[in-house]
């Protein structure tokens, strides 16, 4: 996050809408939001995020006058999370907290300890650790059970499962 930090230390509110758009995938072509193909109003995300539309302007000409930034805002792209639909599937799902997202190995030996179980995992999704409210999503065929979550939870590095479903 330090080219955030830095490009929009003392905006509070651009930096709002700048991590907002990282975090859903929401892209700027030519000065304009989009998600996906679909193209935004500046109004209705200005009050998704009880800003005035005036910050979403003045955060893409910000953004577009970065070179790093523009390039990166251009190629933003989003991806379904099954994580909140789970149960309509039967599937299963958790999240996991964890005490620093920057630790090494917190994905591998959650995978391995549902793996270890018999469980396939359908999808797997983390934040990156730039985010202070970072967290692991974990969707698996069928819901995890207690002695796997106790287990989960003795790994280190995770403060928290979370049963979604």
């Amino acid at each position: 996050m330090l080219l955030l930090d830095e490009l929009f230390s003392g905006r509070r509110s651009q930096r709002k809408v700048a991590e907002f758009m990282l975090r859903n995938g929401i892209c700027i072509k030519n000065g304009r939001l989009f998600f996906g193909s679909v193209e935004l109003s500046d109004v209705k995300v200005a009050r998704a995020l009880g800003v005035d539309r005036r910050v979403i302007k003045s955060t893409v000409g910000t953004i577009t006058q970065d070179r790093k930034l523009k390039d990166l805002y251009s190629k933003l792209g989003s991806t379904v999370l099954l994580k909140d639909v789970a149960s309509a599937f039967g599937f299963g799902a958790i999240e996991i907290i964890p005490k620093n997202a920057s630790a090494k190995g917190i994905v591998a030996n959650v995978a391995k300890a549902i793996s270890d179980e018999g469980i396939s995992i359908r999808q797997l999704t983390t934040d990156d650790p730039m985010f202070s409210d970072a967290e692991m999503s974990v969707v698996t065929e069928k819901p995890i059970p207690r002695a796997l979550i106790d287990k989960l939870l003795k790994i280190k590095g995770v403060k928290k499962v979370v049963v979604v479903n």
